[in-house]
């Protein structure tokens, strides 16, 4: 089983790493908590929901729950990063104790996924935040209260940051092809059907190789790649709102057999069916 970096058992995860070569992340996946991403040094592609976008150094990448995404090389250079996803559980206390603020609901914006309008004075401020959580020891009895408040600020920030962001107009990084988006809003309403390469591209009267080729250029993800992360997205909804067998899941979200659906599944949210909605039950009964 792959590592899951993402920890989707618990509430706050952080990590710094740096890797030498390209990587190539061996699947999209999604969880059901917000995540931020730094670029420290390289470039990267990143994939979210149906866009993808080029992320430089000291960019930051905004992700709301159970958005699905993947990142991937741009070249062979190395690249580092910090990730840090977390729940809306996690910071109950301060949303509580400010319930007029909005702490959350900017980062699942499509527009704000991708901020590359700021100074570099702002983007070491985001960094030595980020940097200092990390340094947070938990064996400090002030530690865990310390790392959420400044999570919290962090994230008033990032929504000030966006907001000004917005203000100066343009694309917010998309890399966008006409095709595509067509391809992906055909798959959106064809998912639980039989879906082949050939199938797809004779509905738009071109190659299954062109088609391959532009997809994958576009937004890092082979086809296969994103059709199984629609699906998974409608298995998702459908073993949360329906209490339907995980065959019949399987089936109504387009997968051909409950084996390849529990496998996909797992690889991208890091639990099986069954745990999914085990968790889900579990943290909708405590909220």
């Amino acid at each position: 089983m792959p590592p899951y970096t993402y920890a989707p058992t618990v509430d706050f995860f952080i990590e710094a790493l740096t890797r030498e070569t390209g990587y190539e992340m061996s699947s999209f996946h999604t969880h059901r908590k917000f995540e931020i991403y730094y670029e420290v040094e390289g470039t990267r592609r990143y994939f979210i929901e149906d866009s993808a976008y080029i992320v430089n150094a000291g960019n930051v990448v905004l992700i709301g729950e159970n958005q699905l995404h993947k990142t991937g090389a741009v070249g062979d250079g190395s690249s580092s990063r910090i990730v840090c996803n977390f729940s809306a559980e996690y910071l109950r206390e301060i949303t509580q104790a400010f319930p007029g603020v909005d702490f959350f609901s900017f980062l699942s914006e499509e527009r704000n996924h991708l901020l590359n309008s700021i100074t570099v004075r702002q983007q070491n401020d985001i960094y030595t935040m980020l940097q200092r959580m990390i340094d947070i020891r938990d064996d400090d009895p002030a530690g865990p209260p310390l790392r959420k408040m400044m999570l919290a600020t962090l994230l008033l920030q990032l929504k000030k940051l966006c907001e000004a962001q917005q203000a100066l107009g343009g694309a917010g990084g998309r890399v966008t092809n006409r095709i595509v988006d067509e391809v992906q809003s055909y798959i959106s309403q064809h998912y639980a059907e039989r879906l082949t390469l050939t199938d797809i591209a004779n509905q738009f009267y071109i190659s299954p190789y062109y088609l391959s080729r532009l997809f994958k250029k576009t937004t890092n993800l082979s086809l296969v790649e994103y059709i199984n992360g629609v699906r998974v997205k409608a298995a998702q909804s459908l073993i949360e709102r329906t209490n339907d067998s995980v065959e019949t899941v399987a089936g109504r979200a387009g997968f051909m057999t409950g084996a390849h659906f529990r496998r996909v599944f797992k690889e991208a949210t890091g639990f099986s069916p069954q745990q999914y909605r085990q968790f889900f039950r579990r943290i909708n009964k405590e909220g």
